[in-house]
């Protein structure tokens, strides 16, 4: 992607609110976003735009946003770019189908502006991967199954906690790249919950202790990196 060229970004929602609010922030993290209020015209607006990353409703009239995205991942051109539901439903069923669906993050509107943003950095300045829709990743003999929220190490059922899961998935989503503590807060906690920062090393050493190996290295006092060589 050429560095001089700013990430387009396309914003589908009924709420003129919302759309006003996204926009102004976005637009200040240096994006080019545009918006788009009627569902019906949404698929239209992202063929003509090709933007590299999508924020998506799902309560809209004519169209919902679940059917949007399933529309969109059938095009070729939007199988890999991001797209994120930012939405008022906390329902856990409605985030299970926005994954099922190809939804790569789900994000509630009432805590979800900043949650947002730093998700929205982290993909397309920081080039981390976010993707929740991927039902299972495997390295080695290590299997996490997202859908049950397990994890299988050398034939033995590790018991991870949400937070030590959710950290396990993103650095496992993101082999060989550094990650900083911050961008760990912000992705994993969200902005809104307060965590000290050396809770992150709590978490990331139980990890590993369940695990048995350094799965997870420190790379510099702030930064973490999946070491995939300490899998068996």
């Amino acid at each position: 992607m050429n560095a001089e060229r700013k990430h387009k970004i396309l914003i589908i929602d009924d709420d003129t609110d919302i759309l006003e609010l996204l926009k102004y922030n976005l637009v200040k993290e240096g994006y080019d976003v545009y918006t788009e209020k009627r569902a019906e015209k949404s698929l239209n607006r992202a063929d003509k735009l090709k933007p590299d990353l999508i924020i998506l409703d799902i309560m809209m009239p004519e169209i919902n946003g679940l059917e949007i995205c399933s529309m969109l991942r059938r095009k070729e051109y939007f199988r890999e770019i991001f797209i994120f539901f930012l939405t008022a439903k906390s329902e856990k069923y409605l985030q299970l189908e926005a994954f099922r669906r190809g939804g790569d993050d789900y994000i509630e509107k009432i805590t979800g502006l900043r949650a947002l943003t730093h998700k929205v950095e982290s993909v397309l300045k920081q080039d981390l991967v976010i993707r929740k829709w991927v039902p299972e990743i495997t390295l080695k003999s290590m299997r996490i199954d997202r859908v049950k929220s397990a994890v299988i190490y050398n034939s033995r059922l590790i018991p991870l906690s949400t937070y030590e899961f959710e950290l396990l998935y993103m650095f496992a989503q993101n082999p060989g790249k550094v990650i900083t503590r911050e961008s760990l807060l912000n992705n994993i906690w969200g902005s809104d919950i307060y965590m000290l920062p050396k809770s992150v090393d709590t978490y990331i050493n139980n990890i590993c202790s369940k695990l048995n190996t350094s799965v997870i290295a420190r790379v510099r006092e702030n930064d973490y990196r999946l070491n995939i060589k300490a899998l068996s």
